[in-house]
C-alpha cells in the first residue's frame, strides 16, 4: 500500500476504442491513473465523483494505469 497525493479530475479514457468513457482520475507528480474505490462500482462511483475538482491524500495500489484505493481525505492545495 502507498500513499499518494494529487487532484481528482474528470477526462476521456480509451477514445476510439469501445470502451470509451469520462473517468474519475488522479493526476500526481508520478502521472494520471484511473481512480476506482476498493468495493466500488469501477464504471460509475458517486463516492469518486464527488471528489472531482479537489485534492486528496490516499492510500492505494497502482497497477498500470488504475489506482485502486483503500481510504482517502482532502489535502490542502499547494
Amino acid at each position: 500500500m502507498r500513499e499518494f497525493v494529487g487532484k481528482v479530475t474528470k477526462r476521456l479514457f480509451a477514445v476510439g476504442s469501445k470502451s470509451a468513457r469520462e473517468a474519475v482520475r488522479l493526476d500526481t507528480n508520478e502521472g494520471s491513473f484511473i481512480l476506482r474505490r476498493e468495493g466500488g462500482n469501477p464504471l460509475f462511483d458517486p463516492e469518486l465523483e464527488k471528489l472531482v475538482g479537489r485534492t486528496i491524500k490516499c492510500n492505494g495500489e497502482a497497477h498500470d494505469y488504475t489506482l485502486t484505493i483503500t481510504n482517502w481525505s482532502e489535502y490542502p492545495d499547494r
